[in-house]
C-alpha cells in the first residue's frame, strides 16, 4: 500500500500524470487493514483502553464492568453486522461497481456471461469490480470481531479473564528504554 501511494506521489509531482485506480485500492486495503486489525487486536490485546477506573475496583463490580463492557461490544458489533449484511445486499442486487479498478478483461472472456452478471453482478462489457466484493470486509470483520467478543465474554463468565486487556504504551516504553540501556552498557564493557 505505501509503494502504491509512493508511486502515485512520484507520478504526479514529477510526471504531471497519475492512476486514478490507486487511490481506489489503497483506500479499500485500508478498509481491509483495519477491519482485520480490530478483531487481532482484541485477541492479543493491542487496544489502547483507560482503565484507571475499572482498576479501583473489586473483583465482583469488575467482572460485572466487564461483562456490561463485553456485552456492550456484542451489541455494537451486531448492529454493524445487520447494517453490513443489508448494505452489501443492497449494494449485489443494484451492481455497483467499482469505479476505477477492473477485472482484466481475458478473465472475464472466459467466464459464461450469464454467470459474471447473475451471480458475480460483473458486467462482462465494463467488467468493473462489484462494490459488493471489495466492501465484504465489513461482513468478514465484523463476524470476526463479534467472535473475538464472544470469546472474551466467555472468558470473563468462566474466570479466565478479568476482562479487556489493553496494550499498556508506558510499560513497552520502560521496556524499551530498559533494552536500550543494557545494549549501551553491553557495548561500553570490553
Amino acid at each position: 500500500m505505501t509503494l502504491l501511494v509512493f508511486g502515485e506521489v512520484i507520478a504526479r509531482f514529477f510526471f504531471n500524470t497519475g492512476f486514478l485506480w490507486i487511490e481506489e485500492l489503497t483506500l479499500t486495503i485500508c478498509g481491509w487493514f483495519v477491519l482485520f486489525g480490530m478483531s487481532y487486536g482484541v485477541k492479543v490485546g493491542a487496544h489502547i483502553g483507560v482503565d484507571a477506573f475499572v482498576r479501583t475496583l473489586s473483583p465482583g463490580p469488575r467482572k460485572i464492568t466487564a461483562v456490561i463492557a463485553a456485552l456492550v461490544c456484542l451489541v455494537y458489533c451486531g448492529m454493524f453486522l445487520v447494517g453490513s449484511w443489508d448494505y452489501l445486499g443492497q449494494m449485489y442486487q443494484i451492481g455497483v461497481p467499482m469505479e476505477d479498478i477492473d477485472f482484466p478483461h481475458w478473465l472475464i472472456a472466459k467466464m459464461d456471461p450469464d454467470f459474471t452478471w447473475d451471480t458475480l453482478r460483473i458486467d462482462p462489457e465494463d467488467p468493473a469490480v462489484p462494490l459488493w466484493i471489495s466492501q465484504s470486509i465489513l461482513l468478514l470483520g465484523f463476524s470476526m470481531l463479534t467472535w473475538r467478543f464472544i470469546e472474551l465474554f466467555i472468558a470473563i463468565l468462566r474466570n479466565q479473564s478479568v476482562g479487556f486487556s489493553f496494550h499498556d504504551e508506558a510499560k513497552e516504553s520502560m521496556h524499551l528504554i530498559d533494552a536500550d540501556t543494557d545494549k549501551k552498557d553491553n557495548e561500553a564493557q570490553p
